[in-house]
């Protein structure tokens, strides 16, 4: 059986991606010591990988890592993707599929073929936080997490990273080695289901610098979602974001 809770959960993979904030979480290692920087800011946010002008779309397919308190399980994730729809199927760790979202920029279409239900909610609906922010997360953005200059307030660096302050408090680890993103914390007062997104074993893919794993914190730093990419393709000749709903199950909106 998957909950909408579960589903929730799962799309925080995704990014997809829950709980209450904490400012406890911190960027930096007490043993780091931040050094200011000589080079322009600008010089150094143009070398970040940032492929929003040539890629537009992707599918795959993903395993996840679902770890929370008292509990922790495994499903594979297919997933479709272009800028502005994201359709995830779900299936469980002996292959049966449980379900699908659909997630665009104002609502989330949820099917539970376990359960045979549906619902549709949208983003502004306040009283379901994990959900309703996460419908703005899109998986191309979470493959290639875009920095761009006016994000960007201030730059320092240790040895081995430039330290990046964003101007909505969040700060961005990134690899001085080849410019990739090693992580993103946001600000506990965000109000973003996630504090930390980290990523990990970077690959090319048809020419393009992508993590081939990424882990994703709950707000309260008590739940992750450990993403492995097992393929990708990258702008696919065809897409299937349509969710197709069987006649006899009605779509509940809260």
């Amino acid at each position: 059986m998957i909950s909408t809770r579960y589903f929730s959960f799962v799309i925080l993979a995704t990014i997809f991606i829950l709980a209450s904030c904490t400012p406890s979480k911190t960027v930096l290692k007490k043993d780091k010591v931040l050094l200011p920087v000589t080079e322009p800011i600008e010089d150094i946010v143009a070398k970040i990988p940032n492929y929003s002008n040539q890629v537009n779309a992707v599918k795959g397919k993903a395993r996840a890592l679902i770890s929370e308190p008292g509990n922790s399980d495994r499903v594979t994730l297919n997933f479709e993707t272009d800028t502005s729809l994201s359709l995830l199927t779900i299936k469980n760790r002996v292959g049966i599929e449980g379900g699908k979202l659909l997630v665009d920029r104002d609502s989330i279409l949820i099917y539970d073929k376990m359960e045979n239900i549906a619902q549709k909610i949208s983003i502004h609906d306040g009283h379901l936080t994990n959900l309703n922010e996460l419908a703005s997360v899109n998986f191309l953005d979470l493959l290639n997490f875009k920095i761009v200059l006016t994000d960007v307030k201030s730059i320092q660096q240790t040895q081995d990273e430039f330290v990046l302050r964003l101007n909505n408090k969040g700060t961005a680890r990134i690899n001085k080695k080849d410019w990739t993103i090693n992580s993103i914390v946001q600000a506990w007062d965000s109000g973003l289901p996630y504090s930390q997104i980290e990523y990990d074993s970077y690959a090319e893919v048809e020419g393009y610098k992508l993590p081939r794993k990424i882990t994703i914190l709950s707000r309260d730093g008590a739940s992750r979602i450990t993403l492995q990419i097992l393929s990708l393709d990258i702008n696919p000749s065809t897409l299937n974001l349509e969710l197709k709903i069987p006649n006899n199950i009605r779509i509940e909106r809260p």
